[in-house]
C-alpha cells in the first residue's frame, strides 16, 4: 500500500471541510477526485503532502505515519504538480527538472552527473528532450505541464499527485498530459489528480473518489458512476453518459440533457 488516508477529517475553524475520508492507492492505480468548488479536493492534497495536519484520522505512506517522517522523507515518497506552474525565474528546462533531485542531496550539494542523468532521462522518456534548453517562462501550458511531470521523475517518488493537471490548456495539451499520466500508471507509479471534468475520470481513472459536503459521495470503479445518478446528485443536473465506440477505441461522453 503506497498512500493510504484513514477516516481522515479537517476543518477550518468551525467549518468542516473533510469528514472522515478514506482511501487507498498502490503502484498501478490512478485515482480521480470529482468534487464542485469548496468540496475539500486541494485541501485533501495538502493534508497528503504534510502541508496541513488532520484534525483526526492518519496518513499512511508504504504503512508509516507520515506525522512521523522527515520533510525529505516524504520528498522521497510524493511528488506535487499544482494546477499552474509560473517560475519567477527564467530557468531553462534541464535546470527546472534537475530541482526534483533536490530531497536526494544535501543542502550544498551540486547535482552530480548521476543526477543530470536521471533529468535528461525523464526528458527522453516524455519525448522532450528537444525542450532541454528552452526558457521554462516561454512554454505553452501543455509543455510546461509535462517539464513539470519530467521534475517529478527526477525525484523518483514512487506517488505523484496532479491537482486540475489540465485547467486552462487547450484540448489538445489535455488529451497530452491525460496520456502522459497514463504511460506513468503503467509504469508502476501511484497516481492521484483532481478534476472538474467527470469524462476524465471516467476515461482514465481505475478509481474515482466523489466529495460532496465534506465527505465521500461515491468511492469506487469508473464503470460504478456510468449510470449518472451520482454525477447528476453532485453536480444539480441531469446528464446523460455514453459509451461511443471510435472506431479505434471507446470514448465516454458526459453531457447535459
Amino acid at each position: 500500500m503506497l498512500l493510504e488516508s484513514r477516516s481522515v477529517s479537517f476543518s477550518y475553524g468551525r467549518r468542516k471541510v473533510l469528514d472522515g475520508v478514506s482511501f487507498a492507492i498502490e503502484g498501478g492505480d490512478m485515482m480521480a477526485i470529482l468534487g464542485r468548488n469548496g468540496s475539500g479536493k486541494t485541501t485533501l492534497m495538502r493534508l497528503l503532502l504534510g502541508f496541513l495536519q488532520p484534525d483526526d484520522g492518519d496518513i499512511l505512506i508504504d504503512g508509516r505515519d507520515e506525522r512521523g517522517m522527515s520533510e525529505r522523507e516524504k520528498a522521497k515518497a510524493i511528488a506535487y504538480i499544482p494546477q499552474s506552474t509560473e517560475m519567477v525565474y527564467p530557468y531553462p528546462v534541464i535546470d527546472t527538472v534537475l530541482m526534483g533531485r533536490a530531497p536526494s542531496l544535501s543542502i550544498f550539494e551540486r547535482p552530480g552527473k548521476g543526477d543530470e542523468e536521471k533529468a535528461e532521462n525523464a526528458l527522453s522518456m516524455l519525448g522532450i528532450e528537444h525542450l532541454r534548453n528552452r526558457s521554462v517562462n516561454e512554454l505553452s501550458g501543455g509543455e510546461r505541464q509535462l517539464v513539470m511531470i519530467a521534475r517529478a521523475m527526477a525525484q523518483e517518488a514512487r506517488i505523484i499527485l496532479l491537482d486540475e493537471p489540465t485547467a486552462s490548456l487547450d484540448y489538445s495539451n489535455q488529451l497530452l498530459v491525460m496520456e502522459t499520466m497514463e504511460r506513468l500508471r503503467t509504469s508502476g507509479y501511484a497516481m492521484l489528480f483532481s478534476t472538474h471534468n467527470p469524462e476524465q475520470a471516467l476515461m482514465n481513472a481505475t478509481s474515482v473518489l466523489v466529495l460532496s459536503e465534506s465527505r465521500i459521495a461515491y468511492s469506487g470503479s469508473p464503470e460504478g458512476l456510468m449510470d449518472g445518478s451520482v454525477l447528476e446528485s453532485l453536480y444539480s443536473r441531469r446528464l446523460c453518459i455514453k459509451s461511443i465506440d471510435t472506431g479505434e477505441n471507446e470514448r465516454i461522453i458526459c453531457i447535459p440533457r
